[in-house]
């Protein structure tokens, strides 16, 4: 079900969720589809920028506040799966895939531990690759935009013999830009090759590869504010590092799948994802919150880290049709394997930190470089998890499907020092099973009406009880409801959902003091719920559109320190996002329009001792597109972000011990345009 070549916003189907074909009217979950019409019109070039258009995604910067996590329905995104197969995103997604791979981005919400197994209740993110096409085909781009911005893309597929029965095809990108915040920039090369055989009219493998480097100096740890959470009304460039700061990575990901047909309808699939992960950061920032009187209080710190993350995941499955009752049923059986090693190495930067900064006159080239880092930890974790899981689609009845799934579980984790031998962690998980439950009836053969249910488990052993064990798993459940439309064969689809997710056995801290991970119980408990709206596809001849609105509130239900609190302040209890493009008629006709809005409601981020709330109102952020296709084989596209040069905070400082208003808070993008030139062959 590819997308490239649809010119739609919206897709036939999905794969997240289910290994079972099915349309997104099918599905009893809710599911988002970024195509690849959609990233093309919109310049979205990399993982972070389209999450940041998907419907009900928060995307928020980690600690370091360069690195984006994203949130679904109030909780951290745990895995990405490539093609349906599940890999962690921690480390191996920090350089964000780069879009000349990927045909498509699909975003389940809800629990997904059906073919996830472990991870977190509020979602999964399954990145779909380009395959080669039947006949020759060539596209590329160039644009230019503001801060220097440049970048390239060329993509090539051809049959590799006279039949079309080989196919292979390559793409490429790269990207150079400087940043609106001074000193900052990044170069970006992106490679990825695909070569796919029928070996026979039922049989068709494939095997192909990508790579990416980034080379970057990013803005680290953003702004402080004034001690009370007040906005210091910095500039948006305010560049608070060092010209020697550098973050870079290099990523590598080989994959293979095998597709058997057997008559007259199963299919057997094997996949596998190798990836391979490298990144050295070698840093500066300022720490502190202002003193409103003084204007002291922030401070020069500094460090190093070296990152080595190696993943390996398999899958495996057969699915197909059978006739029961005097109808049609689908079945999928299967199971996978998922294997990670983690290195992560700290440094120290002798005789530096520590210095007291004013940030109003602050002169990044004025700090010299101090040398390599001392190195001073270095640990290891490994993590393998594998599984059994099955699914069903009966068809009860002509308007009624009942689905019925379930998983078992195998979880083993161990994590130590490599300077010293110590273990910090060893915890294994047995059989674990996770239920999945859905009903859909169709009213009409244009709507249906649904409910679903699905069970998820989070792995806590670094925390530890009383009797230094380590504590059992979370638990999260997701209950959702809802209608779903399709119009025109599936070329528009709408839906609307209700949802609840319950998260128990969740970590609270019973002793003062926490030393090794101890002392913890597994009595916490958070809740989240809400509505969500969502519209995409061809509304009427030439007019594409994709709407999404999400109402979301989570709180702590039992915690010792944050109970009746929201569980997660950053992320906003209303969020619309909503991009079209109309296709002009008449003689008009090689001239496209199109422009979009994200709204939020405001957001907030508390913590420190004492504690300081550091807060942000609603905001609005515009964009527009003007397109014109120059002939069959050319197009020109010109695209203005933050069309109004709205200011706001993309990213509030981080809660915990050091509180919101010492470091963290980074500036929303100013307005920017880019031109593009696109060919297509």
């Amino acid at each position: 079900m590819p997308t490239e070549g649809t010119g739609s916003y919206t897709a036939a189907g999905a794969t997240v969720g289910s290994k079972i074909p099915a349309t997104l009217k099918e599905t009893p979950q809710s599911v988002s589809v970024i195509t690849r019409q959609r990233m093309e019109d919109q310049n979205l070039a990399t993982l972070d920028q389209v999450m940041g258009q998907a419907t009900g995604v928060t995307v928020d910067l980690s600690g370091t506040a360069v690195i984006p996590t994203y949130y679904i329905r109030g909780y951290p995104v745990e895995y990405f799966q490539y093609d349906g197969v599940p890999i962690q995103t921690g480390g191996a997604s920090w350089s964000q895939p780069d879009m000349i791979m990927f045909d498509r981005v699909e975003v389940l919400r809800g629990a997904g531990g059906l073919f996830n197994g472990a991870g977190q209740p509020g979602g999964v993110i399954n990145l779909v690759r380009k395959r080669p096409f039947a006949d020759r085909q060539f596209s590329g781009s160039l644009s230019a935009g503001s801060w220097d911005a440049h970048h390239g893309e060329l993509d090539y597929s051809t049959p590799l013999n006279q039949s079309g029965s080989v196919r292979g095809r390559l793409a490429a990108a790269y990207d150079d830009r400087k940043s609106p915040v001074d000193y900052a920039n990044g170069q970006r090369t992106s490679l990825y090759g695909i070569i796919e055989a029928d070996l026979t009219p039922q049989t068709t493998v494939s095997f192909g590869g990508g790579y990416q480097k980034r080379d970057w100096l990013p803005a680290m740890m953003g702004v402080p504010r004034y001690r009370d959470g007040g906005d210091l009304e910095l500039p948006r460039s305010t560049f608070l590092s060092t010209p020697w700061t550098r973050w870079d990575f290099e990523t590598t990901q080989v994959f293979a799948d095998l597709t058997h047909t057997f008559d007259p309808a199963w299919e057997l699939k094997l996949s596998a994802v190798s990836d391979h992960e490298t990144s050295d950061l070698k840093y500066a920032y300022v720490a502190g919150a202002v003193d409103r009187t003084t204007l002291a209080g922030p401070m020069l710190s500094g460090g190093a880290n070296a990152y080595d993350n190696a993943q390996l995941g398999l899958d495996a499955n057969l699915s197909g049709a059978f006739q029961a009752f005097g109808r049609r049923h689908e079945l999928v059986l299967g199971a996978n394997w998922y294997d990670r090693t983690a290195d992560s190495q700290g440094g120290r930067l002798a005789g530096f930190g520590g210095t007291p900064v004013d940030v109003f006159d602050f002169d990044p080239s004025s700090i010299p470089d101090p040398g390599e880092p001392a190195w001073t930890s270095d640990s290891r974790s490994k993590t393998r998890q594998y599984g059994m899981y099955g699914a069903t689609r009966l068809r009860l009845g002509d308007p009624l499907t009942l689905l019925l799934g379930g998983r078992v579980s195998w979880w083993d984790t161990q994590a130590y020092n490599r300077l010293t031998g110590a273990q910090t962690s060893d915890y294994e998980q047995d059989a674990r099973f996770t239920p999945y439950a859905g009903i859909v009836y169709d009213v009409t053969p244009h709507w249906s009406v649904y409910a679903s249910y699905a069970d998820i488990f989070r792995v806590q052993s670094n925390y530890k009880d009383e009797n230094g064990s380590g504590l059992p798993p979370v638990t999260g459940a997701s209950y959702e409801a809802g209608v779903k439309g399709a119009y025109y064969g599936g070329r528009l689809n709408l839906a609307f959902s209700v949802f609840r997710i319950e998260e128990t056995n969740r970590a609270v801290q019973v002793t003062p003091t926490v030393i090794d991970g101890c002392c913890h119980a597994a009595h916490g408990k958070v809740r989240s719920q809400g509505f969500e709206a969502e519209i995409s596809g061809e509304v009427l001849p030439g007019w594409q559109l994709a709407a999404g609105y999400t109402f979301n509130t989570a709180r702590y239900l039992r915690d010792a320190t944050y109970e009746g609190q929201p569980f997660r302040s950053i992320a906003p209890k209303h969020l619309l996002r909503l991009w079209t493009s109309y296709q002009l008629p008449g003689q008009w006709n090689a001239w496209n329009i199109g422009g979009g809005v994200d709204v939020q409601s405001g957001t907030y981020s508390q913590g420190g001792n004492p504690g300081v709330r550091v807060s942000q109102g609603g905001y609005a952020v515009a964009s527009l597109r003007a397109g014109y296709r120059i002939d069959k084989t050319w197009s020109l596209g010109l695209n203005v972000n933050n069309l109004f040069d709205r200011r706001y905070y993309s990213r509030l400082g981080s809660a915990g011990a050091f509180g919101p208003a010492n470091f963290g808070n980074v500036y929303g993008e100013p307005r920017s345009v880019t031109l593009t030139l696109r060919v297509k062959l």
